[in-house]
């Protein structure tokens, strides 16, 4: 996989987490659908700009998408600082006994919150 295909999936990955279509995060972004698809593929150059605009839409470092550390070994660095946060942690093993639509009332609470916080600094 080279590294614009690697790029690709972690921006899909992150926009389907996002709960976007690649319609709409290319109307976000100020480029078409057919351009999103391309990034995503790993079939078109994504320029810095570009994804810095994307990150900021989706809520990641820019270096989500840069980083090249394999996805397992990244996943087991989030399980260990989960383990670490007593409330994360139950957040999380508390969400398992939820519904899907429960589930993502509470994460749009979570954004909701964030953004409350952002927007009061």
């Amino acid at each position: 996989m080279n590294a614009y295909e690697e790029i690709g999936r972690k921006l899909q990955k992150a926009r389907e987490e996002a709960g976007l279509s690649q319609e709409e995060l290319a109307r976000r972004s100020g480029c078409t659908q057919a351009a999103m698809s391309y990034y995503e593929l790993g079939k078109r150059r994504l320029y810095f700009a570009q994804l810095k605009k994307i990150s900021e839409i989706l809520h990641r470092p820019i270096t989500y998408f840069l980083d090249s550390t394999s996805e397992n070994e990244s996943a087991d660095n989030n399980m260990e600082q989960l383990a670490k946060e007593p409330h994360l942690m139950e957040i999380l093993l508390r969400s398992q006994e939820l519904k899907p639509a429960q589930r993502k009332a509470v994460l749009e609470f979570i954004k909701w919150q964030k953004y409350k916080a952002k927007e009061a600094k």
